[in-house]
């Protein structure tokens, strides 16, 4: 089952790794040649790399380097929680089978990488000591520079990770630190990382000039949106054909899958969970859609939200040895292949330069409308 796991993953690999979209290329090369500003981080370490300007072959080799260094601590991750159990085995073969994690690997060069790479490696580390807990708030605190979605991405997750490993009546401000320590980050960037908008053209004039191809203007203005900015732009967008269609053929299969994932792992938490357990896991799972308030990567939240499903139940059977025999019967052949089959039959919109979604379900619709013309 293993050997047939690192198969799909070079398949994987081989169908969604491709060079990544302008708008992700001019992201990876913000830096804080200004002052401290948000999504700056790689971009200053990667400085040490490409010097003054960046090249197109430069910023796709740190694309690439950056989406598989993420992936393979994901991967070690689930291998080390999956790979000791046949139900284990299934259930990993079951992720990277799923269209989700092509979507993973087709956000080639997103900062979205990283963060997955970091909080994958925070699950070597145990959450019930105190050491395993500092690592997890500083991981949120690194995370929030390198990209704010940090917050809702995998803050709730550590929190609902440490909640399940402390069964103890004071783990509660423990289990929120690593939210605080997210939230508070959010408000040191919101008050210190936000340009004057006197100096908003000189960066974005840095950037086109730092830049030896040709910088994506939806990326650099960024610099210049506040929040209030993004609800407007959503409000609009939300009237637009192509984002209702974002949502009618990326956002309904990503949340059925879900849905499935948090059925799952209730089930699997066993009628000894609690209330606020169940609350938490739910929270855990469905916290990066809330970004589809503010912003319009159905794709991205949707991804991350199905990834949270998975590696809830990998933190479920680090904590409880009981958890793999309730999986082995949940996750028997019929449900698995049902599962199985449908994920490799649906397809959602690719984040890079491919576009293998326009013929594949559901956005094969699209061209089968081409009979008519």
């Amino acid at each position: 089952m293993m050997r047939l796991i690192w198969v799909v993953v070079a398949l994987a690999l081989l169908r969604n790794l491709f060079p990544p979209n302008s708008f992700t290329a001019t992201v990876l090369i913000f830096d804080y040649e200004h002052g401290l500003v948000r999504r700056g981080f790689w971009g200053e370490i990667l400085n040490l790399y490409w010097g003054e300007t960046v090249s197109k072959s430069e910023v796709f080799v740190a694309s690439a380097l950056l989406t598989l260094a993420g992936l393979a601590a994901l991967l070690a991750a689930f291998t080390k929680w999956c790979a000791s159990s046949f139900a284990g085995a299934r259930w990993m073969l079951l992720f990277v089978c799923s269209f989700a994690f092509s979507a993973l690997i087709a956000s080639t060069g997103y900062i979205d990488l990283a963060l997955v790479g970091l909080v994958s490696l925070m699950l070597f580390t145990d959450p019930r000591r105190a050491l395993g807990v500092a690592l997890r708030c500083l991981a949120v605190f690194a995370g929030m520079f390198m990209h704010e979605v940090m917050l809702p991405y995998f803050a709730v997750f550590l929190v609902y990770e440490i909640w399940l490993s402390r069964p103890t009546p004071r783990r509660g401000l423990i289990a929120l630190s690593p939210l605080l320590v997210g939230i508070a980050a959010l408000v040191g960037l919101s008050l210190w990382g936000q340009l004057p908008q006197t100096e908003v053209a000189d960066y974005i004039a840095h950037i086109e000039a730092k830049s030896e191809f040709s910088a994506e203007p939806e990326a650099t203005i960024v610099m210049e949106r506040s929040l209030s900015d993004n609800l407007a732009m959503m409000a609009e967008k939300r009237g637009m054909l192509d984002y209702r269609s974002w949502i009618l053929f990326d956002g309904l299969p990503l949340l059925a899958m879900s849905l499935w994932l948090i059925v799952m792992n209730l089930r699997l938490l066993g009628s000894s969970a609690g209330t606020l357990t169940r609350v938490l896991l739910v929270g855990a799972i469905l916290a990066p859609l809330s970004l589809n308030i503010i912003a319009f990567d159905v794709v991205r939240f949707g991804t991350i939200s199905v990834l949270i499903g998975f590696l809830a139940v990998l933190s479920l059977l680090r904590t409880d040895p009981s958890a793999v025999g309730r999986l082995d019967r949940m996750l028997g052949w019929p449900l698995m292949v049902i599962v199985l089959v449908l994920n490799l039959h649906v397809t959602v919109n690719q984040m890079n330069t491919g576009d293998r979604q326009d013929y594949g379900a559901p956005w094969a619709i699209t061209k089968q409308l081409d009979w008519l013309r």
